[in-house]
Order: structure tokens, then C-alpha cells, then sequence
């Protein structure tokens, strides 16, 4: 490898900085960001330059990168590779700074933080860790599975979630990773939302959980068990309170994770299960609006610690992560093989996404609560008068500011709920470009019999609004570009939902 970083020096000094920036913002990651040749976009419609013309209140399901993120990232490329007469800095340190960058947000040393293309990857390489430590089989909990991402059952269960992963291996999905014996592994799954798609009773979610993992317990099994911090739309399953329970049963039996992958929790809830001893999945493509697939894995510093002395995980994970993933106590000695030296897109992707987390980060919590309520104001004031709209009263809820996610459920004429294609066809329909600008909202979610798209604010308007703030302008003013945005997206939206039904 270290052969061919001169020759890509090179080819990277004589080309465009931007446009060698957008094909690795695409690499190092599975199909779902691989662009269309004829549309420039992947599956989530977004593209891997800032598409300043659209307007995207889509960070539930993936940002377009943002300028700051996208400037950054450049100059981090020409650094790495000592263009326009900077000095090149070791790849080695380059990923530990991204990592240090990572952990020093959320209360994690650099030692305690492993890259991962995308949150689906972390659920792997949680479970390869679990597997590591444990010399039982691992009852693994997992939290609204639908709510998360298609492939984490999967992953969850120690398998190939995808016919290709990251790094470009070509694996056949559903067989399991070699080195993972399928019965040293059980999914076990539990709702957060009934069969009619109504949240259900936190302490519900809470009992059953922890009976499920005393279960695993009795029939002599290790458990991970995972708190979904935000899903999809916005809810959180299992309490951190029945987590620390658990744990606290059976220590050193009993983990936890975090599925904090939508960002959208405060960094010091994240400092403080970290400090509680439990493992955070982050990723930095959503909220942040970093490119899609930038995902990490903290790991405490006792689990760390124990991690280092434990043997290579299992030899399928080679095909996911790479050698500079992880930082140097964590590899494993001679023994962990990696399917690549580095994984340079998934890099650049964490840079963009920090050029948003950092300023975030200084924010008052006061001040981003005051925003997201005025946010959601905005949003309900809209969506209200749209036909085929409907703020369904099961979907109200402090979560709806805490973690600025507005879910919108479909109507049809006969006022009855909107099937998923009705909806899916509203989705891309508002991504056109026939009618007003590109508008991007959140893909669509099955209730039970509802339907909804996702209306979201990201780190961008977030960080955006504070500056005003401090500026001197009011709260009206500040959030006046906000306006004027969901002002043309609820227009074309009224505009798209009216040429659906004929009128």
C-alpha cells in the first residue's frame, strides 16, 4: 500500500480537488452510495457535492454534504497527501486525529473510538466484540428493528447484511461471516410501537426487555442489549435506567449499546453512557449532514482495556473494517487480518460531518431546545393546511423537539391512509425538478396502517440559527431562512399532492 500513495499524490495534485473529493465521498462504502450515472444521486437521493439548490429537511434518512463539511474535507485531502505544497501528514495520524475529534465530542479517548462505514457495519462489529470477550453464546436484543435500517437484523445475527460490503468484498447476504458459528447467536427483537403503529408504554418496552435478557441469562448466555436512543421517527425504546439495571445484574455478562446513530441526543448523554460503561454507535450522516456512511463505535475505556487482551475477532469482519478503523491497542497484534489499509472515503466523510458536531457541540442546550420548538412550529403551521396531510395525534409528543423529527402521516382522497408506494411516489415526486427546486424529506415509514414521511431539522439549521442568534437577531429573523425553505417545500408539496389526485 505504501507503494501506490505517491502514484494517487500525484494523479491528486493534476486533477480537481472538488471532483476527486466527490468520487471518494462515494467510495469505501456499499451500493447504497454508489451513484446513479444518469441522476448523479444514490439510493437516498442525495449527491456527493453540495447541491446548494435543494433544499433537504431529510437528516432522518441522509443528508447532502454541507459546504462547510465539503470545504473541510478538502482541505484535509490536500493535507493527507501534501498538495499545493503542504506537507503530508502519516495516514496513521490522520485517523487518529478524525478519531480524537469523534471522541472528544462525546466524551470517548481516541483509544476507545473504531471507524465503521455505516450504522449497520457497528451493529457488526459490536457483535464481533461481544463474541471476543464472551466464551458463551450472545442473546442479542435489538430495539424496532423497522425503525432503524433494513439490514441490522441481519447484521445483528452475525451475517452479511449485503451482497458487498464497504470495502468492496463480494460476500452472498444472509450466510454468515466465517468464524461466527450461527449458534452462538440469537436475535431477539422488541417492539416500541404496537400493532396499529401507537407508541407503546415505555415501562412495557422496559419489562420486556429485561425479561428477555434474564431468560438469555438463565439458559447460560451472555446478552447484548441495545437502547435505541432516537429511531426513525423520533422515539426512544428502553430506558437507560432498565439498561443500567440489567448490566448491573450480571455484570461482565450483560452489555450494552447504544444505537445513538441518528445523533440527535445531547453529547453529554452520550459522555455519560459512555462513562457508565456502555458501547455508543454514532453516525455523522445524518444530523450532521456528513455524506451517508460515517459510522463509529466508542468503546469505554475498562472495556477497551479488556478488548486489548483478547484474541482476533472473527475472520468475516476482515471483509468490513480496516487497519487504520481502529486505533493501535485495539488491532489485535499480528493475529486480526483487515480487508484494506485504509478506508479513505469513510475518512473524508467524518471530516465533513465534524465541521458541524464541533460548533454543535458549544451550543446551550436551552438555546437548541428554543430553536427546535420554533422549528417545529413551523413545520405543524404548514403541514396543517395541506391536502392529504395529517398530523396524527398518536405521532405528538416532546420527542417531536427534542429530536426535531416531524412525522407527517399520508392521507388519501377518502381521507383514509395513504399506502407506502402512495407515499414513496409523494417522496421522489417532491425530488423532482420539473416543478421548484429539488425538495429532499425523510423516506417513508410504515405505522401499522399509516404511512408518513419526515420532515427533520439538521446541525446545519441548527448551527445556522445559533450564529444569528448571536448576531443579535431575533428568533423570527434567525429562523427566516428556515422559513422560506419549508414555505417552497409545503408549496410544492400542496402543488404535488394536488396533481396526484387529479385536481
Amino acid at each position: 500500500m505504501a507503494e501506490l500513495v505517491p502514484d494517487y499524490r500525484h494523479k491528486l495534485g493534476a486533477a480537481s480537488i472538488d471532483h476527486t473529493l466527490s468520487l471518494l465521498f462515494a467510495a469505501g462504502g456499499d451500493s447504497r452510495i454508489w451513484p446513479d450515472a444518469a441522476t448523479g444521486r444514490n439510493r437516498y437521493g442525495t449527491r456527493t457535492a453540495p447541491a446548494r439548490n435543494e433544499i433537504s429537511f431529510a437528516s432522518t434518512t441522509a443528508s447532502n454534504v454541507s459546504p462547510q463539511g465539503f470545504t473541510a474535507a478538502g482541505r484535509q485531502l490536500k493535507r493527507l497527501f501534501g498538495v499545493d505544497g503542504t506537507t503530508a501528514v502519516a495516514v496513521d495520524e490522520w485517523f487518529a486525529e478524525i478519531r480524537g475529534r469523534i471522541g472528544s465530542n462525546i466524551g470517548c479517548d481516541e483509544s476507545g473510538i473504531v471507524l465503521a462505514a455505516s450504522g449497520t457495519d457497528v451493529e457488526l462489529l459490536a457483535l464481533g466484540l461481544m463474541l471476543s470477550l464472551s466464551p458463551r453464546p450472545i442473546t442479542n436484543i435489538l430495539i424496532a428493528p423497522e425503525e432503524t435500517g433494513s439490514g441490522v437484523p441481519r447484521a445483528a445475527a452475525g451475517r452479511h447484511f449485503s451482497d458487498v460490503t464497504a470495502l468492496g468484498h463480494a460476500v452472498r447476504a444472509g450466510e454468515m461471516l466465517a468464524g461466527i458459528a450461527a449458534d452462538r447467536v440469537e436475535v431477539q427483537t422488541v417492539a416500541i410501537r404496537n400493532a396499529v403503529g401507537q407508541a407503546r408504554n415505555p415501562d412495557d418496552v422496559d419489562a420486556d426487555v429485561i425479561s428477555l435478557a434474564e431468560d438469555a441469562l438463565k439458559r447460560d448466555r451472555d446478552v447484548l442489549v441495545h437502547v435505541l436512543d432516537t429511531s426513525k421517527t423520533g422515539l426512544t425504546g428502553v430506558s437507560r435506567e432498565a439498561a443500567r439495571h440489567i448490566s448491573a445484574r450480571a455484570p461482565g455478562r450483560v452489555r450494552v449499546l447504544v444505537d445513538a446513530c441518528q445523533f440527535r441526543c445531547s453529547a453529554a448523554t452520550l459522555a455519560k453512557d459512555i462513562a457508565d460503561g456502555f458501547l455508543v454507535a454514532v453516525t455523522g450522516s445524518k444530523f450532521l449532514a456528513g455524506p451517508p456512511f460515517a459510522g463509529a463505535l466508542a468503546i469505554p475505556p475498562a472495556l477497551a482495556e479488556e478488548l486489548a487482551t483478547k484474541p482476533a475477532l472473527a475472520l468475516g469482519l476482515s471483509d468490513y473494517t480496516a487497519l487504520h478503523d481502529w486505533p493501535a491497542r485495539l488491532r489485535g497484534g499480528h493475529d486480526q487480518q483487515f480487508g484494506s489499509h485504509f478506508n479513505l472515503g469513510l475518512g473524508l466523510r467524518w471530516v465533513a460531518a465534524l465541521e458541524q458536531l464541533e460548533p454543535l457541540a458549544a451550543i446551550d442546550a436551552a438555546v437548541q431546545r428554543r430553536i427546535k420548538q420554533a422549528f417545529a412550529d413551523l413545520v405543524r403551521a404548514r403541514a396543517e393546511h395541506v391536502e392529504g396531510v395529517l398530523i396524527h395525534p398518536d405521532d405528538e409528543g416532546d420527542h417531536i423537539v427534542d429530536r426535531a423529527i416531524f412525522p407527517l402521516t399520508m392521507t388519501t382522497d377518502d381521507n383514509g391512509f395513504a399506502s407506502l408506494a402512495q407515499a414513496q411516489k409523494i417522496h421522489l415526486a417532491l425530488r423532482e425538478s420539473d416543478v421548484g427546486p429539488v425538495c429532499h424529506v425523510g423516506q417513508a415509514v410504515n405505522l401499522g396502517a399509516r404511512t408518513i414521511l419526515r420532515v427533520a431539522a439538521s446541525a446545519v439549521d441548527i448551527n445556522a440559527v445559533s450564529d444569528r442568534l448571536a448576531g443579535g437577531d431575533t428568533m423570527e429573523k434567525a429562523m427566516r431562512p428556515i422559513t422560506d425553505d419549508l414555505d417552497i417545500v409545503f408549496e410544492k408539496w400542496a402543488a404535488v399532492s394536488r396533481a396526484d389526485r387529479g385536481l
